[in-house]
């Protein structure tokens, strides 16, 4: 039976107006605590412009081409309350980042994703939130990044946010967590502090959409030979309260340690592909189609400074998570299980203006299915060096990611030089090595050398 392409509807994407209704009433209320009215302050802008070349040194060709300009916009309510707002925009002709299918980023909500702007520009909101103080309680609504774990360079809990993969992990979290439309409180109980996170906001990873510069193809399963690949459009979550995503985080400080305990129901932010098999006018195909399965995140962190070091250590149990299969006696192509992974770092800060950092990765999944896209047990490290030269102008830093299970990796040196308080240069690389079937390797032949600068303002 021939395939027939399944479109799926979108809801109108309403949580922007519900929390703005939400961050009026929380205004409202703590206006009427207070004597004072509410008034109005002209906002402080700031920003910064930034400009970036990368060249692939196997490709011998430019990889990116990047100008961005990002303004912030910082201002007060009232006593109590205070507003930001941040906006990018960005233009690159060389880098591969566009429609997939026809659509403009097609794995964001309409509220939130870019405004795609010709070919190669686009416009986004980054954040738009209002931060209001209620006796002892804070209140973050709007449009945000919500942030938990210690891990650096890989992750282990931060998956509130989703994250922009177009340029695989090269871009630091902060600018690569996609910031969703939220409702984030905190507050104290008794000696331990509750965060309640709320997020209406169905938007999920950005991924490389096929044949683009960092498409990612270690752990996808093969097609089977004699047969076409073909996609359906995405199975999106699409009620509003009952496919939010909701969690808390408890922290508190113990004899030296900060300890959190985390707690996350949520979409799994990476689709699975569930696969079938038909005949189209092409011949045999497999049918695949993006899935978003729903996952409990049992987690924490805990770290503590011995002298010149601090141990950091971050866990987070997932149930029901979802791999790929290349197994053909597989229904769909998909085995379900738990996932435990977790993180154990050591930093040392013996030598003045001087960090090493040491990190263990490792990732366990339950269910050892045959052809399972990944293996059971995946260990990753890395090793992070930092130093500071004349009076903190110049900062040398590399960080080395080693995946243990199929021997490749990634290294990326790189020196930053502070020309004065608003003007910075910097220059690195990227160095690729390893088995294309490893999470590193895959990229062996995408080796850049990258420079740019910034311009704070």
């Amino acid at each position: 039976m021939p395939f027939a392409r399944r479109d799926v509807a979108r809801p109108a994407q309403a949580y922007p107006w519900i929390l703005l209704a939400l961050t009026w009433a929380v205004v409202s209320s703590a206006q009427e605590a207070s004597p004072e009215k509410l008034w109005l302050q002209l906002p402080s802008v700031s920003g910064a412009m930034s400009f970036e070349s990368a060249y692939g040194t196997a490709e011998r060709a430019l990889q990116k081409l990047r100008l961005e300009l990002v303004l912030e916009l910082k201002g007060s309510l009232s006593e109590t309350t205070d507003y930001t707002i941040i906006g990018r925009l960005r233009a690159d002709p060389v880098f591969e980042n566009g429609h997939v299918d026809g659509t403009d980023f097609p794995d964001v909500s309409e509220a939130t994703r870019p405004l795609r702007i010709g070919e190669t520009a686009e416009l986004e909101l980054r954040e738009a939130y209002v931060r209001s103080t209620w006796d002892d309680w804070h209140f973050t609504l709007g449009k945000q990044q919500i942030v938990w774990g210690l891990a650096d360079g890989l992750k282990v809990i931060d998956v509130v946010n989703p994250q922009d993969l177009r340029e695989f992990i090269l871009v630091d979290f902060e600018n690569s967590r996609i910031p969703l439309w939220a409702v984030n409180a905190e507050g104290p109980i008794g000696d331990w502090n509750l965060q309640l996170v709320w997020v209406p906001d169905k938007s999920y990873y950005m991924l490389p959409r096929v044949d683009s510069e960092f498409e990612l193809t270690a752990g996808v399963p093969p097609v089977p030979p004699g047969f076409h690949l073909e996609f359906e459009s995405p199975d999106r979550p699409s009620r509003f309260f009952a496919d939010s995503d909701a969690g808390l985080r408890l922290s508190t400080f113990k004899s030296g340690w900060d300890i959190t305990f985390n707690y996350l129901y949520h979409y799994d932010d990476v689709p699975t592909f569930s696969r079938k098999f038909g005949l189209t006018a092409e011949g045999p195909a497999v049918r695949v189609q993006p899935e978003y399965a729903r996952s409990h995140l049992f987690g924490g962190t805990a770290s503590k400074a011995f002298g010149d070091f601090t141990l950091r250590l971050e866990y987070g149990l997932f149930l029901d998570k979802h791999f790929p299969t290349g197994s053909l006696l597989d229904r769909d192509g998909v085995v379900e299980g738990t996932n435990l992974s977790y993180m154990i770092g050591l930093d040392w800060f013996g030598i003045e203006n001087t960090v090493v950092s040491f990190q263990v990765f490792q990732d366990w999944f339950s269910n050892d299915a045959e052809g399972l896209a990944r293996d059971e047990m995946q260990t990753y490290t890395t090793l992070a060096l930092q130093r500071r030269f004349i009076r903190d102008t110049l900062m040398v830093e590399s960080i080395w990611f080693q995946d243990l299970n199929h021997g490749d990796g990634l290294i990326r040196p790189k020196i930053t030089y502070a020309v004065n308080d608003a003007l910075s240069v910097y220059a690195g690389v990227d160095y690729f090595y390893g088995s294309e079937k490893g999470f590193f390797g895959q990229f062996d032949a995408k080796d850049r050398v990258y420079g740019g600068l910034t311009w704070r303002f």
